[in-house]
């Protein structure tokens, strides 16, 4: 006597229900892997902004002034092989810039190049919260590094730095990219720099 044998297969339902629960699993997985590029980026734009903060003030220990922003941080190669890079550089978020931004300014006693910024913006929510919001300075959507920065100089309207437009608020500015139209909170004194590679 022969056997029938019996094929086994999955139903479509079988199938609908698997290929669902892959879709949500890989879902989840994207957004985890997403916010830790995130974290990571911002990690590198923090190690970065305290290099340059530490670099400035090397040069002001060689130079008896915070370096003036006409031309570019090549100076930087002084003190090490490379100028740093934002991972996302002329790029804009909807609040801020990713790029490193520099501005010095004369003291109270009207002497220049006494007083300087360095700042960067964040991606990750949670640090714009907790690092850029509570750094003691008064923009939230960038954490800025400084030394007395004063912020009751009188400051042009508006600004137009390498394709980004700082747009007056009071009597400080803040940098926001080309053709959005938010309300900008403050930052540094007019014509920050863009510390940038050439």
């Amino acid at each position: 006597m022969k056997l029938q044998s019996i094929k086994k297969a999955f139903t479509l339902i079988e199938l609908l229900v698997v290929i669902t629960i892959i879709g949500i699993l890989a879902t989840g997985a994207t957004t985890v892997y997403t916010s830790q590029i995130q974290k990571a980026r911002d990690s590198t734009r923090l190690t970065d902004v305290n290099a340059l903060k530490s670099w400035t003030e090397q040069y002001y220990q060689d130079a008896g002034e915070y370096p003036d922003k006409g031309g570019t941080f090549s100076w930087v190669t002084t003190y090490v092989p490379k100028l740093p890079e934002d991972p996302k550089t002329e790029q804009g978020s909807a609040n801020s810039v990713f790029d490193y931004l520099y501005n010095v300014s004369a003291d109270s006693n009207t002497i220049n190049n006494q007083e300087f910024e360095i700042s960067t913006h964040f991606e990750q929510s949670g640090n714009l919260t907790w690092k850029a919001a509570k750094d003691g300075w008064d923009d939230d959507n960038r954490l800025e590094l400084w030394i007395g920065i004063d912020n009751t100089i009188p400051k042009p309207t508006v600004v137009v730095l390498a394709g980004w437009i700082a747009a007056a608020v009071s009597t400080m500015t803040c940098v926001t990219p080309v053709g959005v139209g938010i309300a900008c909170s403050t930052t540094t004194p007019a014509n920050p720099m863009v510390i940038r590679t050439q």
